[in-house]
């Protein structure tokens, strides 16, 4: 075995929506890749056909030279429909679901799995040792360089230069040519792989949850991304343009608002998750806020989680970013298998506290 390339991934998706029709169906997004591929959806659950039913959103591969990320996405899929198909329970090392979990899942929560977000990506990072590395989409027409990194290039915080203070060590940039591969795109969901994901959240309003998988940390963050977490000043937040040029240095006078319900479930989800990872084979991921790891702007997991601030008419979508593995943004597949079900274990516990929520 080794790694899905892009097809394969493509293909996983419609088998599994083939094999399991009545749970699961395969969607696809409006927007083809900047190289003219298909980009699709998996979405699983008996209430599959309900936009407005409770949600997870699963996205991987955003990066393309994070391979793994598309291949947890498609193996947990996997594994969620047979058990329950089966009704049987899941085992990953130490860690057991049984048959009663499956069934609460898929049967309160609509799970929505996009392996790779970037396909383009992913196929060049593949397609020569030398390419390895490659970050971004392949949005060149007006990119000298290295394409548009597609975690930079969401509408929350995009305009860095005029949100955050000067003196803030962001981690993006408007140079195209910047070696970090972190340019953010000409304007907030340039590109057609970001403007799929957002076609999710609109679409399929019972989204609730948004957890994106990258490499390679060893951590689950939640939000927020942009500065560090208060929870007594409500006007304190990124919508509030009295507050530009003033964010994202630490224990300044500014800090982003959560409130503290918020705050203690978004950490109770991502303690969850890591609980159910280290309970496979012992791999202990941090959990902390976006921010811990830097600050970022136009963020996937602060735009999902912002959507409902900027709009309070729009669903409240807890977002989080998994950093699997360590070190290594392709492990060798021996240890990716293992990272599969360490993360996919951690997938089924927030989904089974998410459906808790829901269900009853």
């Amino acid at each position: 075995m080794s790694y899905f390339n892009v097809q394969e991934v493509q293909s996983a998706i419609t088998l599994l929506s083939k094999t399991y029709p009545n749970l699961s169906k395969s969607v696809k997004l409006p927007n083809k890749s900047v190289e003219g591929r298909d980009i699709n959806a998996l979405i699983i659950g008996k209430n599959k056909d309900d936009a407005y039913s409770n949600s997870v959103l699963f996205t991987g591969s955003v990066h393309g030279r994070e391979w793994g990320g598309s291949d947890v996405c498609v193996y947990f899929a996997a594994d969620i429909l047979e058990a329950y198909t089966k009704g049987t329970g899941l085992e990953y090392g130490n860690q057991y679901f049984d048959a009663s979990q499956i069934k609460k899942i898929v049967e309160y929560l609509n799970l929505i799995v996009l392996p790779v977000v970037n396909p383009d990506g992913k196929a060049y990072s593949q397609s020569d040792p030398s390419r390895r590395l490659w970050r971004g989409n392949r949005n060149l027409e007006n990119v000298e360089c290295f394409g548009v990194d597609l975690n930079r290039n969401y509408d929350l915080a995009w305009d860095f230069r005029n949100v955050f203070s000067a003196d803030a060590l962001v981690a993006t940039s408007d140079d195209p040519c910047d070696p970090r591969q972190t340019y953010r795109g000409n304007s907030p969901f340039s590109e057609p792989e970001t403007s799929n994901v957002k076609w999710l959240f609109n679409a399929l309003r019972g989204i609730s949850y948004y957890v994106d998988i990258h490499c390679a940390v060893g951590a689950i963050y939640y939000c927020w991304g942009i500065d560090q977490n208060q929870m007594t000043d409500p006007k304190m937040n990124f919508t509030n343009p009295d507050y530009n040029n003033k964010r994202g240095v630490e224990d300044d006078e500014y800090s982003e608002y959560i409130s503290s319900q918020d705050h203690e479930y978004a950490r109770y989800l991502s303690s969850t998750f890591a609980d159910a990872v280290k309970a496979v084979r012992g791999t202990v991921y941090t959990v902390g806020q976006s921010y811990d790891l830097y600050a970022t702007s136009g963020a996937g997991d602060d735009y999902a989680y912002g959507r409902h601030t900027a709009n309070n008419e729009r669903n409240k979508i807890f977002g989080f970013t998994v950093e699997f593995g360590k070190d290594e943004f392709q492990p060798l597949w021996e240890e990716m298998e293992k990272i599969i079900t360490e993360v996919s274990s951690g997938m089924v516990a927030l989904c089974l506290s998410a459906s808790k929520k829901s269900g009853t």
